[in-house]
């Protein structure tokens, strides 16, 4: 018990930094500082994608999450995924903390909304937190081939709901055009003066004249100013 606590023995859901030291055929094997390697297996290292595997290149440092200290065969099943989810639920929370805007990949869709790659978390940006532009306002089968349109588009959204217990991570990408919006209200409102020329898109029409974003903002044309 004294050696394995010098060589600080590894426990079940520990996060450790280590060194890559080999690559196996489907496996990768990190120094953790204890009495043997730790082991990547096969299952998680199929999943890797190019970017990771560069991460985990031999001599680089990492950060692994320990699965498990001693299996059957002695060895410490180790993590690369679940280290990096552990810090991305961090990662989440500041985020919902600061209400920070995060810009993401659009990975899927269903009827409900769309799917945001969150580091290695997944987000759901539900259609009520989408802008209405990508959203036909048509029939349900109009609307999830308009949701699977933007698939491989990044996104800004923010997190609006984080359950770690649950696996949960909503997003709102209302919320962040929302934020967005009051910034470049506030740049555009410094910057304007009274005589201005600009161009701008017509957005709403009322009895009373008519609405128009100048990008960023949105301005009345009174009736009495409108010519035909």
């Amino acid at each position: 018990l004294e050696e394995d606590e010098s060589l600080g023995f590894p426990k079940s859901g520990d996060l450790r930094t280590g060194d890559v030291v080999e690559h196996r055929v489907g496996e990768i094997l990190v120094d953790i500082g204890s009495k043997s390697e730790g082991i990547i297996d096969s299952s998680e290292v199929s999943t890797f994608d190019e970017d990771i595997l560069n991460l985990l290149a031999v001599g680089n440092e990492v950060t692994v999450y320990v699965v498990n200290p001693d299996d059957r065969n002695g060895n410490i099943i180790l993590s690369y995924r679940k280290a990096m989810e552990e810090e991305d639920w961090s990662m989440v929370q500041e985020l919902l903390e600061n209400q920070e805007i995060y810009k993401g990949k659009v990975t899927g869709s269903n009827r409900g909304g769309l799917l945001v790659n969150v580091g290695m978390l997944r987000g759901f940006v539900p259609t009520s937190h989408l802008k209405h532009e990508r959203l036909g306002g048509g029939p349900r089968s109009e609307n999830e081939e308009r949701l699977r349109a933007n698939i491989g588009d990044a996104i800004s959204t923010k997190v609006i709901e984080v359950d770690r217990s649950r696996n949960r991570l909503i997003l709102s990408e209302r919320a962040a055009l929302k934020e967005a919006r009051a910034v470049e209200l506030n740049r555009l409102m410094e910057e304007l003066e009274e005589g201005d020329i600009r161009d701008g898109r017509v957005v709403n029409l009322a009895d009373f004249g008519a609405f128009v974003d100048i990008g960023g903002a949105e301005g009345l044309v009174h009736l009495s100013e409108l010519c035909w």
